[in-house]
């Protein structure tokens, strides 16, 4: 069914789905903190219907948490859970390395290359919110390049659902820059058809949160 025939209300409840999970990326809504459906409605201008079954989805897509005669509230992962996570992201995100190269062209690389340095500048001004955004916008871009929609989008949900407490990860100015740097380096792999230097690049991108919880814990 095209989107031109699908019933408003759906279309409505995509869009609230789409609104938050932005929001749970960004930032706005931490892990752990309960989805009021009355401030829902008021925020983005839905009916209680609407609301209703955007965050029924969200919950069946992991984003969410339902804890019954409670509500909903965004899903916290345990550090088992996101060493699982990313786990499974190397391994898919690794695959899916080889069909961007394949398809990689100049236009591509001059887009990466731009929202990699806009996220070093967010760095440099330490704006948290910023950083998560253009992190998730780079990832996008790369990712839309192995030209497959339904693997691209399946890695890009992998990723939003397990940021968790990405911030955590983020929490040292030094693995920020690493960070930032990494999309630099990512750029430059894909300049030099270099592939195993990217899936290594990849590697080491996917687990810079864990330098955080390797501190915490010593």
């Amino acid at each position: 069914m095209s989107n031109k025939s699908k019933p408003l209300s759906d279309q409505a409840t995509q869009l609230l789905v789409s609104k938050i999970k932005q929001a749970i990326g960004s930032g706005l809504y931490r892990p752990g903190e309960w989805l009021k459906q009355i401030d829902l409605e008021a925020t983005y201008s839905v009916n209680r219907f609407t609301v209703r079954s955007a965050l029924s989805e969200l919950h069946g897509s992991g984003f969410l948490q339902h804890v019954p005669y409670k509500g909903y509230r965004v899903i916290e992962h345990s550090l088992q859970e996101r060493m699982a996570i990313t786990e499974a992201r190397e391994l898919v995100e690794c695959a899916v390395a080889a069909g961007v190269m394949l398809n990689m062209d100049e236009a591509g690389l001059k887009e990466l290359e731009s929202l990699a340095l806009m996220f070093r500048e967010a760095v440099q001004q330490q704006d948290l919110a910023r950083m998560m955004e253009l992190n998730f916008a780079f990832h996008r871009c790369f990712n839309e390049y192995c030209r497959n929609p339904h693997l691209s989008r399946m890695v890009d949900e992998m990723r939003e659902r397990g940021v968790g407490s990405a911030d955590r990860g983020w929490t040292k100015r030094s693995t920020q820059e690493a960070s930032a740097q990494d999309h630099l380096d990512m750029v430059d792999a894909l300049r030099e058809r270099n592939l195993i230097r990217l899936q290594a690049l990849i590697h080491i991108h996917l687990n810079r949160w864990r330098e955080s919880y390797t501190e915490l814990n010593a």
